[in-house]
């Protein structure tokens, strides 16, 4: 994957129709640096994406650390959600 079709403040996923773990804060020619809530900043490269399109970028959680696929299982678990109206 190229990553010259990424740009900063592209979001970031785990999956396709999944809610946004984090933003990309810098891109190069051979990696990004992604923000990770809760984690802080990682390098990745085109190895670890899945996709990109559309202002979005969604990882390949099984090729990062084990300990930021540890942390991306419970990203948002503190998160208040508010319950549907319907």
């Amino acid at each position: 994957m190229p990553l010259s079709e990424i740009k900063i403040d592209d979001e970031v996923f785990v999956s396709e129709g999944t809610v946004g773990v984090g933003a990309v804060r810098q891109v190069t020619p051979r990696e990004l640096t992604i923000y990770i809530e809760g984690y802080g900043d990682i390098a990745i490269g085109p190895d670890h994406i899945a996709s990109a399109h559309d202002g979005k970028v969604v990882v390949k959680p099984e090729t990062l650390p084990g300990a930021i696929q540890a942390h991306l299982e419970h990203v948002h678990d503190g998160e208040y959600r508010r319950p549907s109206d319907t």
